[in-house]
């Protein structure tokens, strides 16, 4: 494993109890990840991580508050945090890290992908651009 690779593993240990301890994004969206968990650490080193996965195109980070810190003021600062990393997950391919835009498979599926590499990829070549109202 690379370092990413690694520090994307060891985020498992910050799962909350009872929930799958799988992170559900490609490699292109590891550094985000990884910056969103160092970002919320500044403000909350002890939160928890619920759920991190691709979903419609976009990054889903799901978190919880330290229970001993948590507060109205505290929730509002973690979760800009984490829209902007959502943010910048919709303008960078999931695969490679660059930049890239919302497609859509035949079939349905929506992925942030870098509309060259997508073109090349085997699992990504029947991915289109998205038309804003389509």
């Amino acid at each position: 494993m690379n370092e990413l690779q690694l520090q994307v593993e060891a985020l498992k240990d910050k799962f909350l109890p009872k929930h799958s301890k799988s992170i559900e994004v490609d490699e292109g969206w590891y550094q985000i990840i990884i910056d969103c968990d160092k970002a919320l650490m500044q403000i909350d080193p002890n939160y928890q991580i619920a759920q991190i996965k691709q979903k419609f195109g976009g990054l889903r980070y799901y978190f919880e508050p330290s229970s001993s810190t948590y507060d109205d003021e505290l929730w509002e600062k973690m979760n800009a945090v984490v829209h902007t990393y959502e943010d910048i997950a919709w303008v960078t391919c999931e695969a490679t890290g660059k930049p890239g835009v919302l497609m859509k498979s035949k079939s349905g599926w929506y992925r942030t992908l870098n509309p060259e590499y997508a073109a090349t990829a085997e699992h990504y070549n029947s991915y289109v651009i998205c038309v804003k109202g389509r």
